[in-house]
């Protein structure tokens, strides 16, 4: 989405707006032989020390998110620097609920189904592209042109995807505003040119599954229909009348019968392509879940939560909450799918996370021995050993020693004592993927 258009008044953009992209999802996660080398995971690190990929974990779920803005997870007002959270993101963390995941995001603003399609068949050929023989005059605006030069990245990820994601194809629709501005539009003129757009559309979308499939065959593609951010002709919006919205609505159910088809045809093929409907969450709550009012057409975090949603319940059936945070307590604890349960909350100290030993020893299900005479804590799971020495700055890994920056310690609680154990360093020495989501303020703990 270019700057220009995200400074234009509230009646060019419900006008602009007719189409823009939505979610989509349904995945089984594919089955194939794991990579010898693999992306490293893309973490928050806040209170918890950031986390690569480890050979010693089980098979992660590799997830690629390509598309535009909504991809990229832009909402109206976001710094150029800032961190996204969008859709994508949501996807990532409702895949930490079932096991461990990595995540990489090649979202792009304003980039058009063309573009995605010759970015994809350059990522597929490995020949060098530039962001002008991808897609010319894109916005520099958070580093788009930079992105676009990635096609060997962008290839390398695709390669090791487990589930690809997608949203595309709300930037082919914006021209809509500047023929409406040049001259007035019945309906007829506006459904004859959302129906020229649509087989333009077809054309490109087709073509960028096919490069995303030709570089995985055996991945799970899920793209986006459309939701429409146009709220019904009232007092707050004049811009459109009812027989334009009318050819509106009717442009987005029609938009879903294509994806849909074109998705079908590549399931017909052997392919694991899906599509999933949003338009049906945003309609009637556009101004709540969009920008719209403010002149821009990108989802609020409540409608990028409502993307997430559509994703998590098309893929795993279901999409998962964690439960209010309790003031005195730092973050959640999620430990291969269930939230960690206990009588002593965890510690954040010296900006590690610590947690009690035998809340996290039950948790994992792993063996626990307790030598009082040195302080000990020795930790058996997943064909590892682990142990701790209270007040030691090393612990040892199957016997070798590891470097900790803050060592265990015991915590009073009244008459009693407590051994408090270092989280992240307990889990990785265990062979466990730990990732903080900053949102949610949660670890996801996974083995």
């Amino acid at each position: 989405m270019s700057s220009n258009f995200r400074k234009t008044n509230l009646a060019a953009c419900v006008l602009a707006a007719s189409l823009m992209t939505g979610t989509a999802a349904y995945a089984e996660q594919a089955a194939k032989t794991p990579s010898t080398t693999r992306p490293a995971a893309v973490h928050y690190a806040a209170g918890l020390n950031e986390t690569a990929a480890d050979p010693a974990l089980s098979a992660p779920l590799r997830i690629a998110a390509v598309g535009d803005s909504l991809t990229a997870g832009y909402e109206n007002g976001l710094a150029e620097n800032a961190v996204p959270y969008g859709y994508a993101d949501r996807v990532y963390e409702q895949a930490l609920y079932h096991g461990a995941a990595e995540f990489k995001n090649f979202g792009v603003l304003g980039l058009k189904s063309e573009g995605l399609r010759k970015w994809l068949e350059a990522a597929q050929s490995g020949t060098g592209a530039t962001a002008d023989d991808i897609q010319p005059g894109i916005s520099k605006y958070r580093f788009a042109p930079e992105t676009l030069a990635k096609s060997a990245e962008l290839r390398m990820t695709l390669e090791q995807a487990d589930l690809i994601v997608m949203t595309i194809g709300g930037n082919d629709f914006l021209p809509l505003f500047d023929e409406i501005k040049q001259r007035v539009m019945s309906p007829d003129d506006i459904q004859a040119w959302i129906d020229t757009m649509l087989e333009s559309y077809k054309q490109s979308l087709e073509g960028a599954l096919t490069a995303a499939l030709g570089i995985n065959p055996g991945a799970q593609l899920v793209f986006a229909d459309q939701y429409l951010p146009v709220p019904k002709p009232s007092t707050l919006n004049k811009a459109i009348t009812d027989e334009q919205y009318a050819v509106l609505q009717g442009a987005v159910k029609k938009l879903r019968e294509l994806d849909e088809a074109v998705a079908a045809n590549f399931r017909t093929q052997g392919y694991k392509v899906t599509t999933v409907d949003v338009s049906e969450p945003f309609m009637g709550k556009e101004l709540a879940y969009t920008s719209i009012l403010q002149g821009d057409i990108h989802p609020k975090q409540a409608g990028y939560e409502q993307m997430g949603k559509a994703f998590a319940k098309g893929i795993w059936g279901e999409y998962r909450e964690l439960a209010p945070l309790p003031a005195d307590v730092p973050l959640n604890i999620v430990i291969n799918g269930g939230a960690l349960s206990g009588s002593n909350k965890p510690i954040l100290k010296n900006d590690t996370t610590f947690l009690p030993m035998r809340d996290i020893a039950n948790a994992l299900k792993a063996q626990l021995a307790w030598d009082a005479k040195t302080k000990t804590a020795t930790i058996q799971a997943n064909n590892k050993v682990v142990a701790f020495t209270i007040g030691a700055k090393t612990m040892k890994v199957d016997g070798i020693p590891v470097p900790l920056e803050t060592p265990p310690y015991l915590q009073q609680n009244g008459k009693n004592s407590f051994t408090y154990l270092p989280l992240a360093a307990l889990s990785r020495g265990l062979g466990y993927q730990v990732v903080y989501r900053k949102p949610l303020q949660a670890a996801f703990i996974n083995s």
